[in-house]
């Protein structure tokens, strides 16, 4: 789509909404790519910029500035644990890696060099462009600037709150009605399938357990971690921004996809829409790695064991069919209309043409 639509429109597609917000990100990405490249390049620079984009993430991770313990395995929980594969390393689902960097921003100690300031308000700025979610994590830069009270956390509130005005500009009026209210029972266990039993028991648990007892353990579990989050504590106040973190996006999440409607759940759809809020579930859980008392260091520990290594196994999958996307790049170098076959396995790319530009 993003191809599709650089072709027909060219720098304009760059502003143009998708599912109801700007993906300037993906878009600058297609229009790169167009104005410096074959198009036999295109699919390897469309992947090569989603590579880079999650290194940024992980270096952001490890950067000094962010106040946690334990970085490198902050770093490596991003890209273990379970997932689908829908977010990684694609650059059409980069707004979901992206809106990490503006939580990584909610925690980041102030800038010291002007280097640094500026990188900051352009990574908001980039990031609040490409997806929805400066809209739902604004009280969390909000909070950042209540409590520090300085003018870098003010530019960034700023900066953030420009960029979900822009987006809920485009977001509202194609927002369509949320329908009627489905069962908020349904909607515990799959929460609950999808944040604690398959990160920390695996896909086999969430398959098999009882939705009664997947209900009782959200409850249960829930309730238990959320009073030792919010225990007196050094680490408090950075616990309560992750946490507040979690529940924004999970909040949105929820009202998108309506889980509470769904008639079942395969742990395969939408759960681009999990992701994140699970990810920080789990990095509070990495926070614990130095708890007192020692036990709860120690159940912290083989939690983290399980969410690295449980999915190890579905990591390993078979080659996709190649495709020789060389070979059907013809038509798209004469800007004529063709249908090219891509992955995933037995799509198709319909390729309009390109119109005529500049009077040709």
């Amino acid at each position: 789509m993003f191809l599709v639509e650089q072709e027909q429109r060219g720098a304009a597609a760059i502003l143009q909404p998708y599912m109801g917000y700007l993906h300037l990100l993906p878009r600058l990405t297609a229009w790169s790519a167009a104005q410096l490249l074959d198009p036999a390049w295109w699919p390897a620079w469309y992947n090569g910029i989603a590579f880079l984009v999650w290194c940024g993430v992980l270096a952001r991770t490890l950067s000094p500035r962010l106040p946690l313990p334990h970085r490198p395995w902050l770093a490596l929980a991003v890209i273990a644990g379970p997932q689908t594969g829908e977010i990684l390393g694609t650059i059409t689902n980069a707004q979901w890696v992206t809106a990490l960097l503006l939580v990584q921003q909610a925690l980041l100690r102030r800038p010291e060099t002007p280097a640094q300031r500026a990188g900051d308000l352009l990574l908001v700025a980039g990031a609040g462009l490409t997806g929805p979610f400066a809209a739902a994590l604004l009280p969390l830069f909000a909070w950042k600037w209540w409590r520090e009270r300085d003018r870098d956390a003010l530019a960034a509130l700023l900066v953030a709150g420009a960029t979900a005005a822009w987006q809920l500009a485009h977001l509202l009026p194609a927002a369509g009605a949320t329908g009627a209210p489905g069962d908020p029972l349904q909607a515990l266990v799959i929460l609950t399938r999808r944040l604690l039993i398959w990160p920390f028991l695996g896909a086999g648990a969430a398959h098999g357990l009882p939705d009664e007892i997947i209900a009782g353990a959200g409850l249960a579990i829930g309730t238990a971690f959320l009073a030792w989050v919010l225990r007196p504590h050094p680490r408090r106040e950075i616990r309560l921004r992750l946490l507040g973190a979690a529940g924004l996006l999970l909040a949105a999440g929820v009202l998108r996809t309506r889980p509470d409607t769904w008639p079942q759940d395969d742990l395969i759809f939408a759960d681009r829409y999990f992701f994140l809020p699970r990810l920080l579930l789990v990095w509070l859980v990495i926070l614990e790695l130095d708890a007192v008392p020692r036990l709860a260091a120690w159940g912290a520990r083989l939690a983290l064991a399980a969410y690295l290594l449980l999915p190890v196994p579905r990591f390993i999958l078979p080659a996709a069919p190649d495709y020789r996307w060389r070979e059907h790049c013809a038509p798209i170098r004469a800007g004529t209309p063709a249908r090219v076959p891509i992955l995933p396995e037995d799509w198709i790319l319909d390729y309009p043409g390109r119109p005529p530009r500049d009077g040709r």
